[in-house]
């Protein structure tokens, strides 16, 4: 399962959700992002929240979603320090159809945990 295929599933649910199905929990399994290197968790409450990890650390994350004048950024993020996990989020009415995420080179500085 691709990281789009989990991010399309998060989109259906939160539709599931709002139109009154209680039965979801709103956890989403860990799965790695297409790269191989980054994996994303997501939840979808009232809105979708996802946690980004790598042991790389994370430069940057853009998730974008097609609307009826093209696509547009629902994320758009640069880390300066290179984070190992961040969290991310937008509102479960817009389904994702594009996600990036860039982590950062090999010796690049990295904040502490």
């Amino acid at each position: 399962m691709t990281i789009r295929n989990t991010l399309a599933a998060a989109a259906a649910v939160a539709i599931a959700v709002v139109a009154g199905s209680t039965s979801f929990a709103g956890n989403f399994v860990a799965m790695p992002a297409s790269n191989g290197g980054a994996s994303i968790n997501c939840s979808v409450p009232n809105n979708v929240v996802c946690t980004i990890s790598s042991a790389k650390g994370v430069k940057s994350v853009k998730i974008s979603a097609n609307g009826p004048y093209g696509a547009f950024d629902l994320v758009n993020k640069s880390y300066r320090n290179c984070p190992r996990q961040v969290k991310v989020s937008w509102d479960s009415a817009y389904q994702e159809s594009g996600t990036k995420i860039v982590e950062c080179a090999p010796g690049a500085f990295k904040a502490a945990h």
